[in-house]
């Protein structure tokens, strides 16, 4: 989708979470649900993040977002027992108020249902960060978003503990279209396998890339095919 910037100003506030369900493809149930914040305007349209992110970041205002995003979803999926988890920033991971705060929120939440989602290349680049986050919330479930790769830098983020791995969609998007990345992919899921960490793939658009990652022996997956991410729980496809 074309990104369109967002020229009016906005708040904080005016930032939602919205949530995209992860199936387990065996048994067509929703196991975590990631919580995508999206921008509201008083005239009712829905930005994504690139268009408005810029602005935060630009503002210094990334901390905040992140405190928005998990407060909001921690007050909608702990009463319904959803498991979630919130996209971080490498800067997050920097911020020590930030992390104090997250320490503080999850000791009085006293939940295990919240998780975070952590790109691959912020890890790989800082693993110290990853390091820190297991140590100082070691109770939260991890994810490692957007992986492309196969090496010594992955193995080493998935033998830390994170609970799952979620394939980058190109590399989802080319194997279902041309196989491409066949053998990669595959050593992706025998070390996951091995390590007893789940594996995702992302960007499902069509049943010929349900059906290509399912073949592959790849058991959760997320995407428009599956179900679009919703303001609020109202319905979900059966994959």
């Amino acid at each position: 989708m074309q990104a369109r910037n967002v020229v009016e100003e906005f708040s904080i506030e005016q930032i939602v979470p919205f949530f995209q369900p992860i199936f387990d493809l065996k048994s067509h149930k929703v196991v975590r649900y990631e919580c995508l914040a999206r921008l509201l305007t008083k005239d009712d349209n829905i930005y994504l993040p690139n268009d408005f992110l810029y602005i935060v970041s630009r503002s210094q205002a990334n901390a905040q977002l992140t405190q928005r995003i998990l407060e909001l979803s921690s007050a909608y999926c702990i009463p319904r027992n959803m498991h979630w988890s919130i996209n971080m920033f490498q800067t997050d991971l920097r911020d020590a108020n930030l992390m104090k705060w997250m320490q503080t929120l999850f000791a009085e939440l006293k939940t295990h249902l919240a998780g975070v989602e952590l790109s691959f290349e912020s890890v790989k680049e800082h693993p110290h960060l990853l390091q820190n986050l297991l140590d100082k919330l070691p109770n939260i479930h991890v994810s490692i978003d957007d992986v492309d790769t196969f090496d010594d830098s992955f193995k080493h983020i998935v033998d830390t503990g994170v609970q799952a791995i979620k394939i980058c969609g190109d590399m989802v998007t080319r194997y279902a279209k041309t196989g491409e990345n066949k053998a990669m992919i595959e050593q992706i899921v025998e070390y996951c396998a091995s390590q007893s960490c789940k594996l995702v793939a992302e960007h499902i658009e069509d049943d010929n890339a349900l059906d290509a990652i399912q073949n592959l022996g790849i058991h959760y997956g997320q995407g428009y095919f599956l179900s679009l991410p919703e303001g609020r729980m109202t319905s979900l496809k059966q994959v």
